[in-house]
């Protein structure tokens, strides 16, 4: 999936939001498809709440901000035995889907990322909304996820949710 099949970006529109923020040459234009590419695959994982491919999206270490805590996973296999969603099911969320994603910063190698997200019900109510960053890079070869900063709190200790 490219940026531009995204419900958050038109074929129009993309190159516009890019050159607004700056991001003009061809490799940082890239590197924020990939990572939107990346932030897809995110949520597709997280939704799925298959930790193992979840923790195939990031790259590491991983760092995520939230709730005041900082929370440093050195590699996926720590991640995804760190991450049962059952706890958030029982707050009642079925799935969270992103509100936007803009991108702010790029370049070949790295993308910062300022989006929000909402968590919904099994009626498909929205139970909450979270702004976010996300830090996306390249490194070894694999687009990843790399740090997060969220005012969504922490509800397991050491969890990334």
């Amino acid at each position: 999936m490219s940026a531009h099949d995204s419900p958050l970006f038109s074929p129009d529109t993309l190159p516009l939001l890019l050159a607004a923020q700056g991001i003009t040459t061809p490799e940082a234009q890239a590197a924020v498809q990939a990572g939107v590419h990346v932030l897809h695959d995110f949520l597709r994982t997280f939704n799925a709440r298959d930790a193992q491919a979840w923790a195939a999206v990031m790259n590491y270490p991983h760092v995520r901000f939230a709730g005041g805590q900082v929370t440093c996973w050195d590699t996926a296999a720590d991640y995804a035995a760190s991450n049962d969603l059952q706890p958030l099911a029982d707050t009642g969320w079925a799935y969270s889907r992103w509100d936007f994603i803009r991108p702010v910063q790029a370049d070949a190698t790295k993308v910062h990322f300022a989006l929000q997200f909402t968590r919904y019900d099994t009626q498909d109510r929205a139970q909450q909304s979270y702004q976010a960053l996300y830090v996306v890079t390249l490194k070894n070869g694999h687009w990843g996820v790399q740090s997060r900063s969220s005012y969504a709190g922490v509800l397991t200790p050491g969890a990334a949710f």
